[in-house]
């Protein structure tokens, strides 16, 4: 049964609603004159939807804006007794619904009924969703967790194998078996990294702080990182580093006796342009955007898959467009909504 809280100071057209309300749809209503004694005392039903009224006398408006600044998303359906654009503007903005009464009750009964109906559907849809996620990430965590617990194991055995066998061939297949294992290794991890995307609100971060912290985590092998970014800043997933880093070690891995990778942004007239480039071998021009697919290349064929993804989060998007046989170079497009200067406190100018 859902729980339908009514605000209306008038208790005979309050008495009403409720009354009809209870009679077509399984709702447990509760009448209230006061908003302040709903805020307090009944608003705990994730599933609950609140009707309240905006006239004169009674402030809706007002009742709704303390929900969301207490970060309470539970629907509210606003009734008025008049159109007024400011209003339904602020109603819509504070992602709530708006209803006027006019004419006699059985007018506008049933297309609030209607409006019960979209948000009790829409909440419903929610919770279902919220409930799967949570089901997913803790098979995954648990399955995650219990096959590398294995895989721990089955590779301490295999180091001690590799310390007694002799035979020459034997040690070619143990060796292909750790292969294997590490390989299982970084697909746990791509999986782990995957199931992350999109799970925190995006947030304002330096790009100098962003390459260094990525710099730290992969195997540079004697490559040197200059970075020219100053400081700008994008708004972008929490694990936009993790893009550095599969972008950095593409180049320390596949760009073939890389030294350098030159790291740099650029600002343009729609946003700025970030550019990671090497001077390696490049990527061959039949595989500019191959490279880009999930499970193309020579290891795991998910590192510049998982990037794109990470950046696609916040409408950012990645092409390479350095020349074959002179280095790979990575541009990235920030729009300029994600884009600015630290200091400034809006986007960059171009």
């Amino acid at each position: 049964m859902i729980p339908l809280i009514i605000i209306d100071a008038k208790t005979d057209r309050c008495a009403a609603l409720g009354q009809y309300l209870s009679g077509i749809a399984p709702y447990h209503v509760i009448t209230f004159a006061s908003p302040e004694a709903t805020v307090s005392r009944n608003l705990t039903a994730s599933s609950g939807v609140v009707i309240a009224v905006h006239e004169l006398g009674q402030n809706g408006i007002l009742f709704l804006k303390n929900l969301r600044e207490r970060h309470m998303d539970i629907p509210v359906i606003i009734l008025a007794a008049a159109y007024d654009p400011e209003a339904f503007r602020t109603v819509v903005a504070n992602r709530a619904e708006y209803l006027v009464m006019a004419g006699p009750a059985d007018t506008w009964y049933p297309v609030l009924v209607q409006l019960l109906e979209k948000v009790s559907a829409i909440r419903r849809a929610q919770d279902e969703v919220v409930f799967l996620k949570r089901k997913l990430n803790l098979v995954g965590n648990v399955t995650r967790h219990d096959v590398l617990n294995q895989l721990t194991a089955v590779g301490g055995y295999t180091e001690l194998l590799q310390m007694v066998v002799e035979d020459p061939q034997m040690k070619s297949y143990i060796g292909k078996i750790r292969s294997a294992l590490d390989k299982i290794r970084r697909q746990f991890q791509f999986a782990k990294d995957y199931q992350n995307l999109g799970t925190e609100p995006p947030q304002w971060q330096s790009l100098a702080s962003v390459i260094r912290r990525a710099g730290d985590l992969v195997s540079l092998k004697g490559v040197t990182i200059t970075g020219t970014c100053g400081n700008a800043a994008v708004f972008a997933d929490p694990i936009l580093e993790k893009a550095m880093v599969q972008l950095l070690d593409n180049a320390v891995r596949h760009g073939g006796n890389v030294s350098s990778v030159r790291i740099s942004v650029h600002d343009v007239e729609n946003g700025a342009v970030f550019v990671v480039e090497d001077n390696g071998t490049g990527v061959p021009a039949a595989d500019k955007e191959r490279i880009f697919e999930r499970g193309f290349g020579k290891y795991t064929g998910w590192g510049l898959f998982l990037a794109r993804e990470i950046l696609a989060l916040t409408g950012m998007t990645i092409t390479e467009t350095g020349e074959p046989g002179k280095g790979a170079r990575f541009e990235i497009h920030i729009p300029c909504e994600a884009y600015r200067r630290e200091g400034s406190g809006k986007a960059a100018d171009p």
